[in-house]
């Protein structure tokens, strides 16, 4: 695996959406200490869990179409009404809202991996906005959008 070929936009992307998965898995969202008891519960557990799990689906799905367009190009992904750059901006804007609204619905008991989720999801939006700013001045040379 060349990682030459990866841009700076796939390589945030790629990056932040990986760890962001592995935090929506297994770190703590809300943290509950009670005396001697404790209890933790990632994003996929319990309070609005559905929203945590289609933040990860999301999350997979945006750092997979990432890498097969850079490793595997011959690939051929269905055609979408917006270029596949631009998807992966909306998708990566889409779990951040989740994630924002997630956090928005249960305030208590927050644990360190909302607060990283939240930053890898921002990060990730990033990397699709560039990707998505690339898109549209790649488009805008050409007279098409």
């Amino acid at each position: 695996m060349d990682l030459d070929k990866l841009s700076l936009s796939d390589k945030i992307i790629a990056g932040t959406g990986i760890v962001l998965i592995i935090d929506l898995l297994f770190l703590p969202w809300h943290s509950i200490d009670v005396g001697p008891f404790s209890a933790s519960l990632t994003a996929i557990e319990e309070r609005n869990a559905f929203l945590g799990v289609l933040a990860l689906l999301l999350t997979i799905a945006v750092v997979a179409v990432t890498l097969v367009r850079v490793f595997k190009p011959e690939t051929k992904l269905p055609d979408l009404p917006v270029t596949w750059d631009r998807a992966i901006f909306f998708g990566a804007a889409a779990t951040l809202g989740l994630l924002v609204l997630k956090l928005i619905l249960e305030t208590d008991f927050l644990g360190i991996g909302a607060w990283l989720g939240l930053l890898l999801a921002a990060g990730m939006t990033y990397g699709g906005y560039l990707k998505f700013q690339a898109d549209s001045t790649a488009g805008a040379g050409t007279g098409t959008a």
